[in-house]
C-alpha cells in the first residue's frame, strides 16, 4: 500500500471539529490503497517539521488538512523531496487548492486525490537579505506555490499577527484591508529585476509587488494577479508604482474590469529574480509569503525549478496555465 501522512491544523478555519472526521478520512483512505496516519500540528511551524519527517521516513504523500497557511508550512518541509503534496482545504480562501480544482468537502478532497498523480513545478523563493547576499550560508528562506509581496498586502498580513483572521470573516476582512488601506501611508521602495532570458538588472521604484503563481487569489481579489501559473519557468511580477493613494485603489478597479495594460501604474513583467529593499534606512516595508507576514525589507526572490511534486485530481485538469499576451 501507499504510505500517507494527514497533517492536521486542528484550529483551521470553518471546520474546527476536523479532527473528527480524521477517522472517516483514514478509513477514505485505506479503501483506495493508501495507508494513512494523522499528526495534529500543536504550533505555528510544526507543520513544517512533521511534514520532513513523514517525507524523511518514507510517506509518498503529506496531506495538508487546514487553510492556505497549513498548507504553506507543509510545503516548507516537502520542497526538494519526492513526496507529494496533497491538500484537505478547511480554511476561508484555500487558494491553491481552489486553483488545483480540489473539492472543499474533507472526504471528497481526499478521494480525489488518493489515486492521483503528481507533477513536479518550481516553487517560489523568498531570502531575506539584499538580492547581492541571497545565497549567503544560513541566510532565512521560505518558499511559496501561491504569492509573495511586499507592501501593502505585507502590511495587511501583519495587522491581523493577534490571530483574527482565522476567525473573520469575509466581509469583516473585506472591511479591515480597506480601512488600512486608506489610512496607512505606504512608503516607496526599491526594485531590482531581471526579465526572462536576459542578463541586465533594471530598477523601479514601487508602493507595492506581488509575484503570484496563481491567476485567481478568491473573492474581490481574484482578478488581480492574471496570467499567472504554477507551470510557468518565470515569476509573473505585478509591480504597483507611486503614489499609493492614486495607484493601489487604480490596481483594483482597472483589474476588477479586466483592463490591466491600460493601467498607467502598473507593470506586470515576468522575471527571473528580483529584490526589494527601503529607500531609506529604517523605513518599514511589510513582506509576506503566501498570506503569512514574513517581516520587512530587503528580501531577494526566485524560482527553483522542479522543486515540488503535487497531486493533481483527475477530474481536475492541470492547474492553469499562463494566457497569451
Amino acid at each position: 500500500m501507499r504510505q500517507a501522512t494527514l497533517i492536521v491544523n486542528p484550529q483551521a478555519g470553518r471546520r474546527r471539529n476536523l479532527v473528527l472526521l480524521i477517522p472517516a478520512l483514514i478509513q477514505a483512505l485505506a479503501d483506495r490503497g493508501v495507508h494513512a496516519e494523522a499528526v495534529q500540528t500543536t504550533g505555528p511551524g510544526t507543520a513544517g517539521i512533521v511534514a520532513a519527517r513523514a517525507a524523511a521516513s518514507g510517506s509518498e504523500i503529506v496531506f495538508a488538512c487546514g487553510g492556505d497557511g497549513t498548507v504553506h508550512e507543509v510545503l516548507q518541509g516537502l520542497v526538494g523531496t519526492e513526496t507529494a503534496l496533497g491538500i484537505v482545504p478547511i480554511g476561508t480562501a484555500n487558494a491553491l487548492a481552489r486553483n488545483l480544482g480540489i473539492a472543499r468537502d474533507p472526504a471528497e478532497a481526499v478521494i480525489q486525490q488518493a489515486n492521483a498523480a503528481s507533477t513536479r513545478i518550481a516553487v517560489g523563493q523568498v531570502s531575506f537579505g539584499r538580492l547581492s547576499s541571497a545565497e549567503a550560508e544560513g541566510q532565512q528562506r521560505r518558499y511559496f506555490t501561491v504569492m509573495a509581496g511586499a507592501g501593502p498586502d505585507g502590511a495587511l498580513v501583519y495587522s491581523l499577527l493577534s490571530g483574527q483572521k482565522s476567525t473573520m470573516g469575509r466581509t469583516a476582512y473585506y472591511a479591515h484591508a480597506a480601512r488600512l488601506f486608506l489610512t496607512q501611508s505606504f512608503p516607496s521602495f526599491r526594485v531590482t529585476y531581471r526579465l526572462q532570458g536576459s542578463q541586465t538588472w533594471r530598477e523601479e521604484t514601487a508602493v507595492s509587488v506581488m509575484a503570484a503563481r496563481i491567476d485567481d487569489l478568491g473573492g474581490i481579489f481574484s482578478r488581480l494577479t492574471p496570467g499567472s501559473s504554477l507551470h510557468a519557468e518565470t515569476l509573473r511580477l505585478f509591480l504597483i508604482r507611486p503614489p499609493a493613494p492614486v495607484s493601489l485603489p487604480s490596481w483594483f478597479v482597472f483589474g476588477q474590469l479586466g483592463l490591466h495594460r491600460a493601467n498607467p501604474w502598473l507593470k506586470m513583467l515576468d522575471v527571473e529574480q528580483f529584490g526589494c529593499e527601503a529607500l531609506k534606512p529604517g523605513t518599514a516595508v511589510h513582506t509576506q509569503v503566501d498570506g503569512e507576514w514574513t517581516g520587512l525589507l530587503p528580501i531577494a526572490v526566485r524560482l527553483i525549478p522542479d522543486s515540488l511534486s503535487i497531486l493533481i485530481a483527475p477530474d481536475a485538469g492541470p492547474p492553469k496555465r499562463r494566457a497569451s499576451h
